[in-house]
């Protein structure tokens, strides 16, 4: 009897994830291995695989999806959305902070201005 091509799939991202170290591109599932879009739906509905996104992206066995890195605030905007984040849970943001942020933000926007002159 012929193997589940949702079997074959999972035996597919098993391989291709012990050999690159990192999670299996759908794409090489289509393209190289040759597999339908549905037989990995299929696999990923059974939870045969998991998927993850950035650089934990690709398919991945059961239960050996990385865990996503800490995201660090690195631009004013992700930043600012931290701030609010912190006064949406109900606690108070620092004075100076936040002049820090809006002074960042206005020096940001001036510099676009003199860019577009």
């Amino acid at each position: 009897m012929a193997k589940d091509k949702a079997i074959l799939v999972t035996e597919a991202v098993e391989r291709f994830t012990k050999e690159n170290g990192r999670g299996c591109p759908k794409g090489v599932l289509l393209h190289v291995d040759g597999f339908a879009a549905k037989d990995i739906k299929r696999a990923l509905d059974l939870g045969l695989v998991e998927s993850g996104r950035g650089s934990e992206g690709g398919l991945f066995p059961k239960g050996a999806k990385p865990q996503p890195k800490e995201r660090s605030a690195v631009t004013l905007k992700s930043r600012m959305v931290d701030a609010l984040r912190v006064v949406a849970d109900g606690h108070t943001l620092d004075r100076d902070f936040a002049a820090s942020l809006i002074a960042e933000y206005e020096a940001e926007i001036e510099k676009r201005r003199e860019a577009q002159a």
